[in-house]
């Protein structure tokens, strides 16, 4: 299925024509995010200040492609223009004649509502230090699949750096729960109690108490009339995740 877009913003008013359901995507994360611009089908689209967007489907019989929709508008004099004629557009009366409006199946909320979440490129913070997930993604063993655990570690990157801190703690809890059979322990608590150095100990202690006391706060309490959420300070369990990590590096590495 392909779309047909009319946008509105303070400059004025534009089409993005004949957008397959990939570029669709990539122009429903600028409308999320509130970013800028977006460079697509071979130019750039401004998106500053938008005030309208609506989305049609683009099945019509005999119209195939936007040269097709090109050639009919022109043709037809279909286009509207702005002031002076400097821009023009295919009008929204023409487009829904193409398909059908479904601006809102995508359109649920307003412009941006999510750029306080953005991952800014080159300032993420990482929960998870990407070498330790390498070393990890690299082990050869014949005993264990590390798979799993490294698709966590990444899940916990990219929560932490969206600021979907409520997701921490249950993923490190599901990490600490998936791990024991490489110490040859059936649980947590027994990596905790029987495994490696005094200091090791100690540190896989406060992450086993400390994580699933807080996971379980959030994971086991009903819905109330007031919440409040976690910050990164108090889902905060980086150290020793990597005191453990570091150590499965180190009994399983070849």
């Amino acid at each position: 299925m392909n779309y047909n877009l009319f946008l509105r913003n303070q400059s004025g008013s534009f089409n993005i024509l004949d957008v397959s359901e990939d570029e669709l995507n990539k122009i429903l994360d600028v409308y999320k995010y509130g970013k800028d611009s977006l460079f697509i089908k071979g130019r750039k689209y401004w998106f500053t200040k938008l005030y309208e967007i609506q989305i049609f489907t683009f099945e019509h019989a005999e119209i195939k492609n936007e040269k097709d929709l090109l050639e009919v508008c022109a043709r037809n004099d279909l286009y509207e223009s702005g002031y002076l004629g400097i821009n023009e557009w295919i009008p929204v009366k023409i487009l829904e004649q193409l398909g059908n409006r479904v601006t809102d199946d995508f359109i649920t909320d307003d412009y941006g509502y999510l750029k306080d979440v953005r991952l800014e490129v080159g300032t993420a913070e990482h929960y998870v230090d990407p070498e330790r997930i390498d070393e990890l993604t690299n082990i050869v063993d014949d005993d264990f699949d590390f798979t799993k655990l490294t698709a966590y570690l990444k899940e916990l990157n990219v929560a932490y750096s969206h600021g979907l801190y409520l997701s921490i703690p249950p993923l490190v809890r599901a990490i600490i729960d998936h791990i024991p059979p490489v110490f040859n322990k059936a649980n947590f608590s027994d990596v905790c109690g029987s495994h490696g150095t005094h200091s090791f100990k100690e540190s896989m202690k406060n992450l086993n108490n400390s994580s699933r006391k807080i996971a379980d706060s959030f994971l086991h309490s009903h819905i109330r009339k007031r919440e409040a959420l976690p910050n990164k300070t108090q889902i905060n369990f980086k150290n020793d995740l990597d005191v453990l990590l570091q150590e499965i590096v180190r009994v399983r590495k070849k």
